[in-house]
């Protein structure tokens, strides 16, 4: 599954299987929505475009809209 490390706070973002992100910052853990809501686990607070990044709606397979993008501009 995706994971990012958050540029300023260092905490460690990573999605999970069922849509949530699990997030890991100064040892503790907490598992949240991708709306910001709170699941469980001792961190309360987590950075809700991270969240959105990760636990949001996901383009499907092979839609890379970047990829096609530059491919229509070489026509």
């Amino acid at each position: 599954m995706a994971r990012l490390k958050h540029p300023i706070t260092g905490a460690l973002y990573r999605a999970l299987r069922d849509g949530t992100v699990e997030v890991n910052s100064n040892g503790m853990k907490g598992v949240f929505r991708h709306d910001g809501a709170h699941l469980s686990g001792a961190l309360k607070i987590a950075d809700p475009h991270m969240l959105l990044w990760l636990g949001g709606p996901q383009l499907p397979e092979g839609h890379d809209g970047r990829r096609h993008r530059d491919q229509e501009r070489r026509r």
